[in-house]
């Protein structure tokens, strides 16, 4: 059977460097993982307090037997943070992510804060044993548990009407501020009551937020 699993674990990796920090100074969400012969291209993207953390843990990232290559591909600095997104070719011989992958994983995330790695994932739960035997092997700590609700599900998809009716809002400024365009008029430009604009609006925004948050492991 097809679940979900959450697993947490420590091992010899430049993850490892994270656990200087709280959370709230320095976490780092691997959004998006691409393999290819034996190497694994990665979008990550790096939340710090101050640009000197970005700059250690770049080093430090670089450092990695596994990593190739390290771009930064766009800086924001803001009064209370830095963020940054990476560009990052590693091999993928050694890495957890080779172990969920040729154990048949069908999504994974990851999300990397004070010395652990958060994995998300979607596998059998048969092929799941025995990745678990195996990262046993090479990990300091390891925890998993099994989520309740699946990662993948096709409920947090928009329906047509709410893809139309969502963008629509957000091409006429619904959303900006001060908004552009009130519910009655975006209700007469869609053709339909302010009750079903304005309920067809909070179900895709619920969906996008609901989206958001797995995909960010919030």
């Amino acid at each position: 059977m097809i679940k979900s699993y959450n697993i947490v674990l420590s091992h010899e990796d430049w993850s490892l460097f994270t656990e200087r920090y709280p959370k709230t100074e320095l976490r780092v969400l691997m959004k998006n993982r691409v393999s290819s012969l034996g190497q694994e291209n990665i979008i990550a993207e790096v939340y710090t307090s101050d640009l000197l953390t970005l700059n250690n843990l770049i080093n430090w990232i670089k450092e990695n037997k596994r990593i190739c290559k390290v771009k930064i591909l766009e800086r924001i600095n803001t009064k209370n943070e830095v963020r940054a997104l990476l560009l990052v070719t590693a091999k993928l011989e050694g890495g957890i992510s080779e172990i969920l992958i040729n154990n048949g994983a069908f999504y994974v995330s990851e999300n990397i804060y004070e010395g652990l790695e958060n994995w998300f994932i979607v596998i059998d739960d048969k092929t799941f044993k025995e990745a678990l035997a195996k990262l046993k092997e090479v990990t300091y700590t390891l925890k998993y548990r099994e989520l309740e609700n699946n990662l993948l599900s096709a409920r947090n998809s928009l329906t047509s009407k709410e893809k139309e009716i969502i963008y629509k809002a957000y091409k006429l400024g619904y959303f900006n501020w001060p908004k552009e365009i009130d519910l009655e008029d975006l209700a007469n430009q869609l053709g339909i009551s302010k009750t079903a604009t304005l309920q067809t609006l909070r179900r895709a925004m619920n969906k996008l937020v609901k989206t958001y948050v797995k995909e960010n492991n919030l």
